[in-house]
């Protein structure tokens, strides 16, 4: 990895780690200065869990708020009257949910816990003001949201052109170079603790079918899995098959 910051914040397994901070959590993305690494460490923060399937309102008093995932999983949803509907994304340990939808007015999205978490609760307010006055910590912010979007963009396009046995394969690949680029670490097993109804909603599948697809895979012994944790046994077979281009979604960040 040759991004900002060489600290990795997850082991193979997704185990939380102490180093996820909002200001370490950026430095992958660019290179962040001593000044900006201390005023990103004094936002203000504050402590949150939730269990699963437990709901959170992005604004509170009309003022948007933003999250550090430090353990466990969770999505954003945009219709939140009903657990399962309209999960646009999902977010893994080392991740800042609603970094860029802080930046537009989306009164109405939530975000879901798909098991227990804990999260860090930021004023946006408070780092778009050190975003205007700070270049590095600007740069950082624009690459975390160019590299996410990247990858909800490979998502998308897999999904109009790929086969369902693909598409898992793909998503697969995804969880498998996010794990990659935050541990800075070749571990070929990751942890998967999500749903297949979460993961068929992602890929536009029943999670009947998102069954169907890792059986196959497991067969045809290009994967592990267990309850909880995926192992590719022949990543690079995958890409082949899928098309899968991890400088797609992280080559800018590679080469700042």
């Amino acid at each position: 990895m040759e991004a900002g910051s060489s600290t990795p914040l997850l082991d193979g397994r997704g185990v939380k780690d102490a180093r996820i901070t909002l200001a370490n959590t950026l430095g992958l993305y660019g290179p962040i200065g001593a000044l900006s690494q201390s005023l990103l460490g004094g936002v203000g923060v504050k402590t949150i869990t939730l269990r699963r399937h437990q709901k959170l309102f992005f604004l509170q008093e009309g003022k948007p708020r933003l999250f550090v995932v430090k353990k466990g999983w969770v999505g954003i949803c945009h219709s939140v009257k009903n657990y399962g509907q309209d999960i646009g994304n999902v977010y893994m340990p080392g991740d800042i949910v609603g970094l860029r939808e802080s930046f537009f007015d989306h009164q109405d999205v939530a975000i879901l816990a798909l098991q227990h978490c804990e999260l860090e609760r930021v004023a946006a307010e408070d780092l778009h003001e050190l975003f205007e006055a700070h270049d590095d910590i600007r740069k950082a912010i624009v690459s975390y949201v160019m590299v996410n979007d990247n990858i909800a963009i490979a998502r998308l396009r897999s999904c109009t052109h790929h086969k369902a046995e693909e598409r898992v394969a793909h998503y697969l690949l995804e969880v498998y170079a996010r794990y990659r680029f935050k541990q800075d670490d070749d571990a070929d097993f990751f942890s998967l603790p999500i749903t297949q109804e979460v993961i068929g909603e992602l890929l536009g599948m029943t999670s009947v079918h998102v069954s169907r697809c890792m059986t196959a895979l497991e067969q045809k012994k290009l994967i592990r899995k267990s309850r909880t944790v995926v192992k590719l046994l022949e990543p690079e077979q995958l890409k082949e098959q899928t098309g899968f281009d991890e400088q797609l979604m992280y080559g800018h960040v590679y080469m700042s």
